[in-house]
C-alpha cells in the first residue's frame, strides 16, 4: 500500500533498503586463512560480499588432478562428485561419506565447504556444519547449517546470510532460506532483507515469508520497516519488480492506510497511479493511468515518450482529462520536443494547453499551482557563416483568470560584424516581436437587468504590441557611430476613461468648475523613432577616462519622432530634432592601509562615474503637441532645455595575503581577498529644471546601495531609500531618507568561519593543506569503529579511509523587506517581509539532513 510508484519500470535506479543486524559474531577468512572479526559499523574496503561477511570464493581448493583423476573426470555418463578433507570416513553399508577438517565437496558446479560434511549417496544429500559456505552459479550462501540435495539441486540453510544481484543493486537476505532446483528461486522464513552493505545496517525490512524469483520478482509478507531497531511502518505485503531495462507492465497503485479504513466519515478516499506501461520497442513507450478522488474528480490520461538517438530527436506527448463530480471537464495537452538537426541547428518545443483553467486550479494538490501559469514556448536557432537566426515565441495562460499572454513570433537576426574596410566595421542587428494579451481583467461594470435589478458584468480587454528594431552601429577607427530605428504598432480594446477639471474662464467665481470625464472604447498608436550619436575616442585613459559623445535627440523628450493615434485621427505627425552633448568620466582613486592578521596590506579603491548631458531648448510642432497632450492638460509647444549631472559611486576594499614564511616573494603570487564592495546608484541634478518656478534641480527619487563580500560566500545586501518626502523636483518636497526596501542573502559553512578567523590571524589559514588534499574530519567514535590505529580527532584522507565522513555543514539565508512611506492622504499599506533558510549537513558519515 505504501510502495513507490511503478514508473520505475522505465529503468530508473531503485532505492536500496538496508539491514539492522550487527555481525559481531560473524567471521570471515582472508586469502591467508586468518580469521578476522567484523566490527559493528565497519565498512570494509573490499568487495561487497566481504563487507557483509560473505566470502567471494572458497578458502580451499582441490589438488591438481593427476593422470588417474583426469581420466575419471573425462568419463562420460557419470555425475562427478569430488571430495577433499583432512580425514574421510566411508561407511560402506550406509553408503555414507563423512569429511572432517576443512572439508570441501563439488558436484555439478556447486561447491560446499565446511568443517564437517556428510554425504549420503542414495538420497544425494549433503549435510554441512561448522561455518558452511555454498557457492552455486555465482551465488553465495552461509549459515549455521546447510542441507543440500545434489541431485535435485535444492538446499535448505538455517540462519542463512546470502546475496543476489539485480542490475546495479545487491540485495542481502537473512533467515532460514530454501533454494529450489532451478537455482532461480529463493524462499525465506522469518527473514530480513536489505541492500545496505554495512554489517550494522541503518534500516531493513523484516518479513515472515519472502520469495525471490531471479530477474523477475521479489515478494514478501507481512512486512515491517525498521530504522535501526525501531519499527516504523507495517505493511501487509510488498513486491518489487526485479526485471532490468524497459518493459511493459502494470503500474503500482498508490493509496494510503486511511483509504482502506477511513478515520472519519468526512474523509474522501483516493487512489492514484492505476494504469499500464507499454514499451513496444526501443524508440517509444506509452503510459496510461487513472487517478480517483472521491467526491471530487476522476482524472485519466495517456503519456507517450519517443527517442531517436541517431537522429538526435526526443520528446514527450501527454493528453490528460479531469472530470469533476459536478460534470465540468478540463482537457490538458502537453508536448515536449527536442531536436538537433546539426551542430548549428536546433529546435526546442514546450507546448502546454488547458481548456478549463478553473478545473486545474481548484483540483490542484500543490497550493503553489493556484498562482502559476501554464507556459508554452518554441525556439528555433540556426547559425550561418554570416550570422545567427533565432525564431520562437511563448504563450502564458493564467490559472486564476482567463488571461492569455502570447509572444509570437519573436525573430532575432544577428549578423557577424562586417569589415567594410581595415578601420571600418559595421555590426547590424534586427529583431521583430509581436505581443498579444487577451482577456485582461479590467474590473466589473454595473448594469440594470430587464427585471429591474442590478447585475455586474466582468470587463476584459485585448491588446497587441508589434515592434521592429534595427540597429546599425558603425565603428570608424576610434569613433563609434550608433544608429537605431524602432517601429511599434499597438492596439487596446479596453475601456479608457479620462477625468479632468474643466474651468470656465468667463465665470467670475473661480470655485465654479466641472469635472469632465471622457470614455473611449479603445485606443491605438503607431510610432517610428530613430536615434543616432557618436562616441568620441576616450581621453586620458590612464587617469580621468573621459568619454565625450555627440548625438541627436527628439525635441519632445521621451516621445517618438513620428506617431499616429486617436488624437491625430489616424494621420502621421512628426516632431523635430535637437543636438545632445555629453561627457562622462570614470577615474579610480586608490588608498592603502596597514595589514591586519594574515593580510599584508589593504587597498581601498573609489571609482566614481560622473556624467554630464546637455540638450538645448527646442520648439514642438502644434499638431505633434496636440497628439501627445492628455485631456485637461495644457498643450506644450516648447521643450525646455535639459542640463543634467549624474554621479554614481563604486568602492572596493581588498586585502593581500602575506606570503608563507621562508618563501621567495618574487616567485609567489599573493592571493587577493575582496573584503567589501559597495555600489551606489546614480544621483542626478537638473540645472534647467531648477530654474523653473516651484521646482528644484533634484531628479532622483530613490537611491540604492549594494554590498558584496568574499568573507561570506554569496553575500548580497541591497538597501533602497526614498530620499524625498513628496515628489522629487517640487520645492515643497523635503529631504527625508526613508528605508523603502531591503534585500539580503548569504551562505555560511565551516570554511566561512575559518575564512573570517584567518583574516584576523586566528585559526588555520584558508585552503588548509589537509583540506586541499580532500581530507575530512572523522569523529573519534568512528575512528574507533574503523579498526584503524589513529589518534582521536585526526584527519583521514577520503581516498584512504573505508568510508566517507559525510557532507559538511552549509546554510543559505535570504531576507527581503518592502514598505511604503506613510501618507496621511491614503491608507497605510503596511510592510511585507520574508525570510528563507536552506541548510544541509551530515550528522554521521551515512546520514544526511536538509531543511
Amino acid at each position: 500500500a505504501g510502495a513507490a510508484p511503478a514508473e520505475a519500470q522505465v529503468g530508473q535506479q531503485r532505492r536500496q533498503p538496508t539491514t539492522r543486524r550487527a555481525l559481531q559474531d560473524t567471521t570471515r577468512r582472508d586469502s591467508l586463512g586468518d580469521t578476522r572479526q567484523i566490527q559493528p559499523g565497519q565498512s570494509l574496503d573490499s568487495a561487497t560480499a566481504q563487507r557483509m561477511g560473505l566470502p567471494t570464493a572458497p578458502s580451499r581448493s582441490f589438488a591438481a588432478p593427476d593422470s588417474v583423476v583426469s581420466a575419471l573426470l573425462e568419463r562420460r555418463g557419470y555425475s562427478v562428485t569430488r571430495y577433499r578433507a583432512d580425514s574421510a570416513t566411508v561407511f560402506v553399508q550406509d553408503e555414507r561419506v563423512r569429511l572432517e577438517g576443512e572439508a570441501l565437496t563439488e558436484r555439478q558446479g556447486a561447491l560446499l565447504e565446511a568443517d564437517t560434511i556428510t554425504y549420503l549417496r542414495d538420497s544425494c544429500v549433503l549435510d554441512a556444519v561448522g561455518e558452511p559456505h555454498l557457492f552455486n552459479d555465482g551465488q553465495v550462501l552461509v549459515g549455521k547449517g546447510i542441507r543440500y540435495d545434489t541431485c535435485k539441486r535444492r538446499g535448505v540453510i538455517t540462519e542463512a546470510l546470502t546475496n543476489f544481484s539485480e542490475g546495479s543493486t545487491v540485495w542481502f537476505l537473512r533467515g532460514n532460506v530454501a533454494q529450489d532446483s532451478s537455482s532461480s528461486r529463493l524462499y525465506a522464513g522469518s527473514s530480513e532483507i536489505t541492500s545496505c552493505d554495512l554489517p550494522s545496517a541503518h534500516y531493513h525490512f523484516s518479513a515472515r515469508e519472502v520469495k525471490w524469483v531471479s530477474r523477475n520478482m521479489l515478494v514478501a509478507r507481512p512486512v515491517t520497516l525498521y530504522v535501526r531497531d525501531v519499527p516504523i511502518l507495517w505493511l501487509p505485503f510488498i513486491f518489487q519488480d526485479m526485471r532490468p531495462g524497459r518493459r511493459s507492465g502494470i503500474l503500482i497503485p498508490q493509496f494510503g492506510i486511511n483509504d482502506l479504513v477511513r478515520p472519519s466519515r468526512g474523509y474522501n478516499r483516493q487512489v492514484t497511479n492505476v494504469g499500464y506501461y507499454w514499451a513496444p520497442n526501443d524508440y517509444m513507450d506509452f503510459t496510461g493511468r487513472l487517478d480517483w478522488f472521491a467526491n471530487r474528480y476522476v482524472q485519466y490520461g495517456i503519456t507517450g515518450s519517443y527517442r531517436w538517438l541517431n537522429r538526435f530527436v526526443s520528446g514527450t506527448i501527454g493528453l490528460n482529462e479531469q472530470r469533476e463530480v459536478g460534470g465540468s471537464t478540463g482537457l490538458a495537452v502537453r508536448w515536449d520536443h527536442r531536436q538537433t538537426f546539426d551542430l548549428s541547428t536546433s529546435l526546442n518545443l514546450n507546448l502546454n494547453y488547458a481548456s478549463n483553467t478553473r478545473v486545474v486550479r481548484e483540483n490542484a494538490i500543490d497550493p503553489l499551482q493556484n498562482t502559476q501559469q501554464i507556459t508554452s514556448s518554441l525556439n528555433f536557432s540556426k547559425r550561418y557563416d554570416w550570422g545567427t537566426l533565432t525564431l520562437g515565441g511563448n504563450r502564458r495562460q493564467d490559472l486564476s483568470t482567463r488571461n492569455v499572454q502570447q509572444l509570437l513570433p519573436a525573430l532575432t537576426l544577428s549578423p557577424v560584424p562586417i569589415a567594410v574596410a581595415s578601420d571600418i566595421t559595421w555590426s547590424p542587428g534586427l529583431s521583430f516581436t509581436n505581443n498579444t494579451n487577451d482577456r485582461t481583467p479590467l474590473g466589473e461594470l454595473l448594469q440594470v437587468t430587464p427585471a429591474g435589478g442590478l447585475d455586474t458584468i466582468p470587463l476584459t480587454a485585448d491588446s497587441r504590441v508589434t515592434a521592429l528594431n534595427f540597429d546599425t552601429p558603425i565603428r570608424i577607427g576610434s569613433f563609434n557611430w550608433s544608429n537605431s530605428l524602432q517601429v511599434t504598432d499597438e492596439t487596446n480594446s479596453g475601456r479608457e476613461t479620462n477625468r479632468f477639471l474643466d474651468d470656465d474662464p468667463t465665470t467670475p467665481d473661480p470655485t465654479d468648475s466641472v469635472t469632465v470625464g471622457q470614455t473611449f472604447a479603445g485606443r491605438f498608436q503607431s510610432t517610428l523613432d530613430w536615434d543616432t550619436g557618436i562616441n568620441l575616442p576616450v581621453l586620458f585613459r590612464g587617469s580621468w577616462k573621459l568619454q565625450p559623445s555627440v548625438g541627436i535627440a527628439n525635441s519632445a523628450a521621451g516621445q517618438p519622432f513620428m506617431l499616429r493615434n486617436r488624437n491625430t485621427g489616424g494621420s502621421w505627425v512628426q516632431q523635430g530634432k535637437r543636438f545632445r552633448f555629453g561627457v562622462s568620466a570614470s577615474p579610480t582613486v586608490f588608498g592603502f592601509f596597514p595589514g591586519l592578521g594574515p593580510l599584508s596590506r589593504i587597498r581601498h579603491s573609489i571609482s566614481p562615474v560622473i556624467s554630464y548631458n546637455f540638450e538645448p531648448a527646442a520648439d514642438v510642432p502644434e499638431e505633434f503637441a496636440l497628439a501627445i497632450a492628455r485631456p485637461g492638460q495644457p498643450v506644450e509647444l516648447r521643450s525646455l532645455a535639459r542640463q543634467q549631472v549624474s554621479v554614481a559611486l563604486s568602492q572596493n576594499f581588498e586585502g593581500k595575503e602575506r606570503p608563507p614564511e621562508g618563501s621567495d616573494t618574487t616567485s609567489v603570487t599573493a592571493r587577493k581577498l575582496r573584503i567589501l564592495s559597495i555600489s551606489t546608484s546614480g544621483l542626478t541634478y537638473d540645472f534647467e529644471q531648477a530654474k523653473e518656478p516651484g521646482r528644484t534641480g533634484w531628479a532622483t527619487q530613490s537611491l540604492t546601495n549594494s554590498f558584496l563580500s568574499e568573507l561570506l560566500p554569496g553575500l548580497s545586501l541591497s538597501l533602497t531609500h526614498d530620499l524625498w518626502r513628496g515628489q522629487v523636483g517640487i520645492d515643497t518636497a523635503r529631504f527625508d531618507p526613508f528605508l523603502q526596501s531591503v534585500s539580503a542573502s548569504f551562505s555560511v559553512s565551516g570554511n566561512t568561519f575559518r575564512s573570517i578567523a584567518s583574516v584576523f590571524g586566528l585559526g588555520g589559514a584558508r585552503g588548509d593543506k589537509g583540506r586541499r588534499e580532500g581530507r575530512d574530519f572523522v569523529p573519534p567514535s568512528y575512528v574507533a569503529e574503523s579498526g584503524r590505529r589513529a589518534r582521536p580527532g585526526s584527519f583521514y584522507s577520503t581516498t584512504q579511509t573505508p568510508f566517507q565522513s559525510g557532507r559538511a555543514f552549509s546554510a543559505s539565508f535570504n531576507y527581503s523587506l518592502s514598505r511604503t512611506r506613510p501618507d496621511p492622504n491614503r491608507p497605510d499599506p503596511g510592510e511585507t517581509q520574508s525570510l528563507g533558510l536552506n541548510t544541509s549537513f551530515s550528522p554521521t558519515p551515512f546520514w544526511s539532513l536538509s531543511w
